[in-house]
């Protein structure tokens, strides 16, 4: 599955998330398009462009994701796969779900964010290894967290602003990907082990 966000639909979020936030202060002075009266544009107006897309990394037939995923992230625990789950999700996420295959050992969940979809994907290897053919991201400053017990990350753009970041652990590689760095960073403070992580299914 190859996933797209708009970043125009990503704005439009934020915004619909801000207006909601603000609430109504009774001072609305948008002019009503049914009364024949036309609104001024502003001096301050942007020209409207085809919002740019961004392409998530695409590994290929990844296992089927289930809304209920605990079964399925104990399997990978049993088959010796350090399986990171969030301990508790980020205001305003919601989990997809969450699936994994045993040969080639692979987890994934799938999330949204207020700004869009996140992804994590658990491959073997190396980060190195999982990336080797996305040609089109280039390295950006490691992101660490080791104030949140997972260490210093590796970090890639696009230019098409998809962010990715992962971790080596042992036998396998953690690779978030999102539209924001913000949102990978946001995952990525939250993940433990799944035998120590409390399911937030």
């Amino acid at each position: 599955m190859r996933l797209t966000l708009s970043s125009g639909a990503a704005l439009a979020a934020s915004l619909a998330l801000v207006t909601s936030a603000c609430g109504d202060d009774g001072t609305d002075t948008a002019e009503d398009p049914e009364s024949g009266s036309s609104a001024t544009p502003s001096s301050s107006a942007e020209p409207s462009e085809e919002p740019a897309q961004v392409t998530f990394v695409d590994f290929g037939e990844e296992p089927a994701l289930k809304p209920r995923y605990r079964k399925a992230a104990l399997k990978a625990v049993d088959d010796e796969l350090i399986t990171m789950v969030p301990s508790v999700l980020p205001d305003g996420w919601t989990a997809v779900g969450g699936g994994y295959q045993a040969d080639p050992q692979w987890w994934r969940m799938e999330f949204t964010s207020p700004t869009g979809d996140v992804t994590l994907d658990q491959l073997p290897g190396t980060a190195e290894d999982a990336l080797a053919d996305a040609s089109r991201l280039a390295a950006v400053d490691d992101v660490d967290l080791t104030d949140y017990g997972t260490g210093t990350w590796s970090a890639w753009q696009a230019e098409d602003g998809l962010d990715v970041i992962a971790l080596d652990l042992k036998g396998s590689t953690v690779v978030l990907q999102a539209a924001s760095p913000d949102d990978v960073r946001a995952l990525a403070e939250t993940l433990l082990p799944a035998e120590d992580a409390g399911f937030q299914e």
